[in-house]
């Protein structure tokens, strides 16, 4: 997870942590926790919870959860790829 355009994405759009805590309800320790986290923490639901309160295209968003690799595996066969349900593309 990228941890930076995550936060630089929530700055942009002049929110704090405990505005986007409101919107997953969750405590703003919890938020910090998973906003803090290289590894991400995030539910599907508050993923796109949060896509939609900052307003990201699917590019950012892939940046942010899936450094590119939504992408990547949209883009080549998967028999290439390497990409299937539940197998991240390495």
């Amino acid at each position: 997870m990228n941890v930076r355009l995550l936060k630089a994405k929530r700055v942009e759009k002049n929110l704090y942590q405990k505005d986007l805590a409101k919107a997953l309800n969750i405590t703003e320790k919890a938020m910090s926790q998973k906003e803090c986290s290289p590894v991400n923490k995030f539910k599907a639901d508050e993923m796109v919870t949060i896509a939609k309160t900052l307003n990201l295209s699917f590019s950012e968003f892939d940046a942010i959860f899936f450094d590119h690799q939504l992408t990547e595996c949209l883009r080549l066969p998967q028999k290439v790829s390497g990409c299937s349900p539940g197998k991240p593309n390495a």
